[in-house]
């Protein structure tokens, strides 16, 4: 089997029932699409050439901070130590008193050291008395373990001990501003094209991403990082949503797939390239500085013809089917004008956002997604963030937690196209549930600790990739993208919350693990009240999506061997009238 199909939204047959699909009711746009063709070379050009690069990129502006504000091992640094008489080693153990770490194991303190008296501790040699029975913060800076970083931003701004809550601090406000700018842009996509809102992040990523490593203090430090986040998720969320509306039903699933898999290898490669600088400055530049390149797109990158229409913008719109034709080698419909335009008039129905709190059933839907976004956003989130509070490199625990990601994308792709979204989404969030519990048993094992960790990820990143196909499923054409962004900035607004969770690890490490359990519980018995949409069409009115889910009960499950074909809402309407049976939409006067 093709992985074109094995990953798509539709069923295996249905590939091969494509001469058959005219039987099937079509939107006027999807007519369009089908013409000229949803799944040729036009959609290949922009899936490899455009989506799968960005993909690749984006892991190193949203994950960069992670390891640049990597806390390295670090003690009091304490002056005086007679050189060549004693070493470093027996001097930290002569003035620095031991504690019990988060872990319950001893060790040296890091923010605590003996009371010392010198004679005159500018010139060497100086006596020194040192008062074992008296304790006290550390007084001459601190000196950091650069075994695997020579300076990290941490240890450049000394946010260590007291200064501590300013690492949460920052973290706090780089999920914040990733949840604004996703808001905000997501807002501005829907108003003025995908296309421009898309070289705006990669402006903002570019230029603030690059002063943020030449701030002179923590403060200015947070602020840039700050302005750099606005961009971190619509910069690979436009290009998704443009390939999306251009494709059809066949290739959004392997779109999914194939992005989440290429955004994965790039998140494995981020460690490597912390590991080969091994400064948090050098590796910001490396981060952000190759973002200029995709300005290049600005001669080839199209905007989304589903947008336009929504717009009225039809003659733009043809234009961009007229090349889609043209690339795929493919004849242009007769009647391309009038599809259009009868396409745009469904389109123009659906460009409000006071439908997704208008209608039901959208009210219904946002509010699920929501709740399901927030949870894998507080879950993904903390496993990555509490690396810190794991024994070991950063780096390895990084690229381990990153690799799993890969065949969790497989077993989500293979498992939503098999089993469906809904049943696929609450059984991943159940077993990511149990390992998340084991997890907080295994807190002195390094090794098994990363394990379940690691097959924790597995199981969240699966359901991350299904909710992400059941909102593009769920939701209209005009309002799809500022559904992806109501649904992301909710999530992303939770997160804030997810570094104060993650310090309560350095106090008790297995209670972390305890609540992104619960939470994973919690999320897997929500996801249930969502609709099947494995088969269906992708609704492009309003009146399309609020009927996603009426003609299933709640105990219903929909396989690839029990799926059925679905109708367009509205052509299902013409033709149950003409058949003289009242359709759902004449039922309700919709």
């Amino acid at each position: 089997m093709k992985l074109k199909t094995l990953f798509s939204p539709e069923s295996a047959d249905a590939a091969t029932e494509k001469g058959a699909s005219s039987d099937t009711p079509q939107s006027p746009f999807e007519r369009v699409l089908d013409e000229v063709g949803g799944e040729g070379r036009y959609q290949m050009l922009l899936l490899f050439a455009y989506l799968l690069p960005l993909s690749f990129y984006s892991p190193f502006g949203s994950s960069s901070l992670l390891l640049m504000m990597t806390t390295p091992d670090h003690s009091c640094s304490v002056p005086g130590r007679p050189s060549g008489v004693v070493s470093e080693e027996e001097w930290r153990n002569m003035t620095i008193p031991w504690e019990d770490g988060a872990d319950g194991k001893p060790r040296l303190s890091q923010c605590h050291m003996y009371n010392m008296t010198y004679s005159d501790v500018l010139k060497p040699g100086t006596s020194y008395t040192i008062d074992n029975s008296t304790i006290t913060k550390c007084q001459h800076g601190w000196d950091y373990d650069k075994s695997r970083w020579t300076e990290t931003s941490v240890s450049f701004f000394d946010l260590v001990c007291e200064d501590a809550s300013s690492v949460t601090t920052i973290f706090s406000l780089a999920v914040a501003g990733n949840a604004l700018g996703t808001l905000l842009l997501s807002i501005l996509s829907d108003r003025i094209g995908r296309r421009p809102v898309f070289f705006l992040t990669v402006l903002i990523n570019f230029s603030f991403g690059l002063l943020n490593m030449f701030v002179p203090t923590k403060e200015l430090f947070a602020a840039a990082r700050f302005l750099t986040c606005l961009a971190f998720f619509s910069i690979y969320q436009m290009p998704y949503i443009i390939v999306v509306e251009l494709s059809s039903g066949h290739l959004r699933g392997l779109t999914a797939a194939l992005s989440f898999v290429v955004g994965t290898v790039g998140m494995c490669c981020v460690p490597f390239v912390a590991w080969v600088l091994a400064h948090w400055r050098s590796f910001g530049i490396a981060c952000h500085a190759p973002s200029i390149l995709f300005f290049l797109y600005w001669w080839y990158l199209p905007e989304s013809p589903r947008w336009l229409l929504s717009m009225g913008r039809v003659e733009e719109c043809e234009a961009i089917m007229r090349k889609v034709a043209a690339t795929n080698g493919r004849a242009l419909p007769s009647n391309l004008r009038g599809l259009l335009e009868e396409a745009r008039a469904d389109e123009k129905k659906t460009a409000s956002m006071r439908d997704l709190l208008r209608h039901s059933s959208l009210r219904k839907h946002l509010v699920i997604t929501s709740i399901c976004i927030v949870i894998f956003c507080v879950v993904y989130s903390g496993i990555m963030l509490n690396l810190h509070n794991m024994a070991g490199s950063e780096l390895v625990n990084f690229l381990v937690l990153s690799v799993v990601e890969v065949p969790g994308n497989v077993v989500g792709g293979l498992s939503a196209h098999y089993f469906g979204r809904r049943l696929t989404s609450g059984l991943t969030l159940a077993v990511t549930a149990v390992f998340s519990g084991l997890a907080a048993t295994a807190i002195t094992d390094r090794w098994l600790l990363v394990a379940f960790c690691g097959l924790a990820k597995v199981f969240v990143t699966a359901a991350v990739l299904v909710v992400y196909m059941q909102i593009g499923e769920l939701f209209p054409t005009a309002l799809r993208s500022l559904s992806y962004g109501t649904t992301t900035v909710a999530g992303l607004s939770a997160t804030v919350f997810v570094p104060a969770l993650v310090s309560v690890g350095a106090t008790d490490r297995k209670l972390p693990y305890y609540i992104l359990c619960g939470l994973c519980i919690f999320g897997a018995a929500v996801s249930t009240l969502l609709p099947e949409t494995l088969g269906r069409p992708l609704p492009q009115t309003v009146h399309q999506a609020n009927h996603i889910g009426q003609d299933e009960s709640f105990w219903s499950i929909t396989t690839h061997w029990t799926r059925q074909k679905y109708v367009p809402i509205g052509e299902a309407a013409g033709k149950e009238a003409r058949n003289g049976t009242p359709s759902v939409a004449a039922e309700t006067g919709i």
